[in-house]
């Protein structure tokens, strides 16, 4: 079979018209209950997607990236796109980065021939090692001004080392991270259209602050108990469509996401049993300060450079990240202060707990966890460039008071704080840990509104608004 034949036969559309019909992907989304969108409408318009433009999406596994592909297919042909300008191919069957080229060059001829633009997507591309030698002589070569590129990994780390090759030859295409559903998105899978809102908006402005406050108090119960079921399950979009249909989420999705959770370790050929142990640690300590040293402790790992490998291809795969301790002074992290370990998703908790036979997680710790996660999505676009999460820290004073997040998207800008009492009672220290240490920020508590320099704001309304930059 040549390579036009393996385009075509992964691309139906080229000669059936009711494809998705039977597109597996497709069928799995109609019967899921809800229909969920990573990329926007402004990203979707044609004019973004100009011929010459080279576009990267990540994120964990079973997050929905072939979804959205074959959607953006339908997308396309809706808007005029001759079908047979569209090609899609998953690079799981493609052993040397040769073929990859020899892939590319036989959809393009195709175009030639009907002298039109058109649109490829490769899907996994990180399967093929040294990917970028593929595209990289094909964009200095002027073989992809026909095509517009988007390619899909799961691996930031493999994905940047591609990127790195590439400078300059990208013609303006995105770089964007997709992850498991947000709080908001999780209310509107169950029928529960969100609140609109910017975070900084409801901060400077009382007025606004007010109106946020009376329209998500009317829908509070709602919210509240969404808010339950999200924080034990979060928003993988398989985890939510059973929660959807049934209430709970059976053992052959447990086992996907365990899979999930296994595959990049197994892929760079490292111990799953000695990964599980590091998670049961940090299990153990989730939302608390904990040192490199700390955890080569019962886990297995031999010292601290074993450890930061582990952790680095948990991060590199978009399933956790680390919030170091910052230096307010000089505007960086501290090299060597412990570190808080965060996952994408809760799920990856349950299933750490559940392997160990450990009790479920603590509700305090779980609201915490959310809102790490609720943070970290302001800064996800750069975390799917850089391989790693930058921007999220948390500060320690020197007499040991404690600001659970401290979001910096740059250097220049000012710090803002966020602490996180998921529990009855917030004393005054609560503020001024906030106010004396950082300046400005929110507390995030079990049930309460107030405006002011330090606002407090309830979590499920927290995980409503949009942090944007901050």
């Amino acid at each position: 079979m040549n390579y036009l034949e393996r385009i075509m036969l992964r691309s139906p559309w080229w000669s059936e018209e009711n494809w998705e019909q039977d597109d597996r992907s497709l069928k799995q989304a109609r019967s899921a209950g809800f229909l969920f969108r990573h990329l926007s409408a402004e990203q979707l318009r044609l004019e973004n997607l100009p011929p010459g433009r080279i576009s990267i999406i990540r994120g964990p596994r079973q997050v929905g990236k072939t979804t959205e592909l074959k959607l953006l297919v339908k997308d396309l042909i809706s808007a005029g796109i001759k079908p047979r300008c569209i090609g899609y191919y998953p690079c799981d069957d493609i052993i040397h980065f040769r073929e990859l080229i020899d892939l590319i060059r036989a959809f393009v001829k195709t175009l030639r021939a009907q002298g039109n633009y058109g649109f490829l997507l490769l899907d996994e591309v990180t399967m093929v090692k040294d990917w970028a030698r593929a595209i990289k002589p094909l964009a200095d070569s002027g073989e992809l001004e026909r095509v517009y590129l988007l390619i899909t990994g799961s691996s930031a780390v493999e994905m940047r080392r591609g990127y790195e090759r590439m400078p300059g030859r990208r013609g303006g295409g995105f770089d964007i991270a997709f992850l498991p559903l947000s709080f908001a998105e999780f209310c509107r899978a169950f029928g529960h259209e969100p609140l609109e809102g910017s975070l900084m908006e409801l901060l400077d402005d009382e007025s606004v602050f007010g109106m946020f406050q009376a329209e998500s108090l009317a829908r509070k119960e709602h919210y509240i108990q969404l808010l339950d079921s999200y924080l034990d399950w979060g928003g993988f979009p398989m985890v939510v469509a059973e929660l959807l249909k049934k209430g709970a989420v059976g053992a052959e999705t447990m086992e996907v996401y365990r899979s999930v959770m296994f595959s990049e370790f197994e892929k760079q050929r490292r111990s799953v049993p000695q990964f599980m142990s590091l998670m049961r640690k940090l299990y153990g300590v989730l939302g608390a300060p904990v040192s490199y040293n700390a955890l080569t402790q019962d886990t297995g790992c031999r010292s601290n450079a074993v450890v930061q490998d582990y952790l680095g291809i948990f991060g590199g795969a978009f399933l956790g990240f680390e919030v170091p301790c910052i230096d307010l002074a000089h505007r960086r992290p501290f090299p060597k202060r412990e570190k808080k370990f965060y996952a994408i998703d809760p799920i990856l908790w349950k299933i750490t707990a559940e392997n160990a036979g450990l009790p479920p997680a603590q509700k305090a710790a779980l609201a915490e966890q959310a809102t790490a996660v609720h943070l970290a999505r302001a800064l996800a676009d750069r975390w799917s460039t850089l391989g790693t999460l930058e921007g999220l820290y948390y500060f320690r004073s020197r007499k040991g008071n404690e600001v659970d997040f401290v979001f910096l998207n740059r250097p220049e800008d000012e710090p803002f704080g966020t602490e996180v009492k998921y529990q009855a009672g917030v004393s005054g220290w609560d503020e001024q840990s906030i106010s004396k240490g950082i300046g400005r920020g929110v507390l995030v508590t079990k049930d309460a509104f107030k405006w002011g320099k330090i606002c407090h704001i309830p979590l499920w309304a927290f995980l409503l608004v949009r942090c944007g930059g901050l």
